[in-house]
């Protein structure tokens, strides 16, 4: 028994059997193939599809279709194309419209959110010149501090060195000492702040 490809629906369907193509009601005019067919064909075409339609009557035509003039359906045609030409014109226009005001709107977009980032990076740079500003001063104040107290120091040791009265030697000595000490202390001191400052 043949097994039958059927077209409907714009989709080729099958295989089926005779009795499924009877229970598809499929008409005359739809398109069959079976194997050893080259082509496809008619339903009616088929011998052994034939008893499917005995029952079934062909389809009605009542009014046979005018035949249509070609310089009409040929001016219609030229009709629509024009008709379809602007309508594609105006509908280009439009897009072309749409996308240059997108860019458009997206380019002042982008322009300002990047003056805003840039106005935000020259604030930060601002700040942090300030901040830079204030511990050079502060670093300046200590500096002045550390050499006021190493001159001090220094003065300190020539008294120390001149005073005679109510001490040893060796008392005289460990005092010079711990000034000396005191004094390379403050001068350490002012040079680790000089080394900080001349990194500004």
């Amino acid at each position: 028994m043949s097994k039958f490809h059927i077209h409907k629906d714009e989709q080729q369907q099958g295989p089926f059997t005779l009795d499924e193509l009877r229970d598809l009601k499929i008409t005359r005019e739809t398109m069959v193939w079976f194997e050893g067919e080259d082509n496809w064909k008619a339903a009616v075409e088929i011998e052994e599809l034939k008893e499917i339609f005995k029952s079934v009557p062909p389809p009605l035509h009542i009014n046979q279709p005018e035949i249509p003039n070609p310089i009409e359906d040929k001016q219609i045609i030229e009709k629509s194309k024009s008709t379809v030409d602007i309508s594609l014109k105006k509908k280009n226009t439009s897009l072309i419209i749409v996308i240059i005001a997108i860019l458009v709107v997206g380019g002042i977009g982008t322009l300002l959110y990047l003056n805003q980032q840039a106005e935000m990076l020259r604030q930060i740079e601002v700040q942090q010149a300030k901040i830079q500003q204030q511990e050079l001063e502060a670093l300046k104040s200590e500096y002045n501090q550390a050499i006021t107290n190493f001159r001090a120091a220094e003065i300190e040791l020539n008294e120390i060195q001149k005073f005679q009265l109510l001490r040893t030697a060796s008392e005289k000595q460990q005092q010079i000492q711990e000034q000396l000490e005191y004094i390379r202390s403050w001068e350490n001191e002012a040079d680790r702040l000089k080394k900080e400052i001349d990194k500004y």
